[in-house]
């Protein structure tokens, strides 16, 4: 019988290396594939506390009720976002939330700009033509059904009956943590789920926190 060549050998060789590399596992790999699955898994738990709690927040909570005449709260200043710039009037906070919801806060900021010029309040909102809405804030598009929103929720707005910002028509939990930052004052009851909001929601803790 023939001896195997020098070459036979080598091959063989590396042959075995290989088979013992895919018998033996790489301990760096599990542990990375490890890290990345429970990387994985916290982050669709966060996103479903997430969704929970922007579904199942307490709507007549203290927070969202009703601005009184007696409430003097004045937002500080800061540079995140806009919002505070328009705190003077709950219903622009709440018309700026449902144009900036899922859109680009820098994007939005001419058009509202562009919105408040048409109709500077409620009522004028009321009074505009749906179009006229859209026409202002068409780059945003939805513009349809944001115009629609807009004006059944400036009639419900200028009611008298309702008593929690959040039994008005299209403002979910977004529009009513903003309304409880910059309207109220009730921040600390509120935990927003936008990160913007959070911004603005840490500067204010980090400001109180300073001051006490």
């Amino acid at each position: 019988m023939e001896s195997p060549t020098v070459d036979e050998v080598e091959e063989r060789s590396n042959s075995n290396k290989v088979k013992r590399r895919k018998r033996k596992p790489n301990l760096v790999d599990e542990e990375e594939d490890e890290e990345k699955d429970a990387k994985k898994k916290k982050k669709l738990a966060e996103k479903k506390r997430s969704l929970l709690s922007a579904t199942y927040f307490n709507k007549l909570d203290e927070a969202y009720k009703r601005k009184t005449e007696d409430n003097t709260w004045k937002p500080p200043k800061s540079e995140f976002g806009f919002l505070h710039k328009h705190a003077h009037d709950p219903w622009r906070i709440l018309v700026i939330c449902m144009l900036i919801n899922r859109t680009a806060g820098t994007r939005a900021e001419k058009v509202v700009t562009d919105l408040f010029t048409l109709c500077p309040d409620a009522k004028a909102a009321t009074e505009v033509t749906e179009e006229e809405i859209e026409r202002a804030i068409k780059s945003l598009g939805l513009q349809r059904r944001r115009s629609k929103m807009i004006q059944r929720f400036s009639r419900d707005y200028l009611g008298e009956d309702w008593t929690h910002v959040t039994l008005l028509h299209g403002v979910g939990k977004y529009a009513a943590d903003a309304y409880a930052i910059f309207c109220t004052g009730k921040w600390e009851r509120v935990r927003p789920n936008d990160h913007m909001l959070n911004h603005y929601w840490e500067f204010l803790r980090s400001t109180k926190n300073a001051l006490s």
